[in-house]
């Protein structure tokens, strides 16, 4: 299987910042093929790819990657709202998808899916 790639557009007034999902402790994550270790903020207008690496014997599952989108760096705190969010490929049609989402703190960003194939998935961010 592909290794499974998160296209993130900030299209916000205000950043978008992406973090490891503490849940998901033995996932690493990389954004624009650089490992992710502290939470990375897409500033207004651009882009980023958030992905993880598979062995090749990976199976298509509802639950590949953990993935955080707030508002704000300062999500442990709870000042920030944000979005923690599953990504995977979806049950019935096998599309890379957000399987399972829980917000928090009410963010001051949203999102819409604006392309899907069984291997990437886009989302736009855009003020709430």
């Amino acid at each position: 299987m592909t290794d499974p790639v998160v296209r993130v557009t900030n299209n916000a007034s205000l950043p978008v910042c992406i973090s490891h999902d503490p849940n998901w402790d033995d996932q690493v994550l990389f954004i624009n093929d650089r490992r992710l270790k502290q939470t990375r903020c897409l500033s207004t207008g651009t882009r980023a790819d958030v992905g993880m690496r598979l062995d090749g014997d990976t199976a298509p599952d509802e639950n590949l990657m953990g993935v955080i989108f707030a508002d704000a760096k300062d999500v442990e705190t709870g000042k920030a709202g944000f979005y923690q969010a599953t990504i995977g490929h979806h049950r019935n049609t096998g599309l890379l998808s957000v399987t399972d989402e829980s917000s928090f703190g009410s963010p001051s960003l949203k999102y819409t899916v604006t392309g899907q194939t069984s291997s990437s998935l886009d989302l736009e961010f855009v003020d709430a």
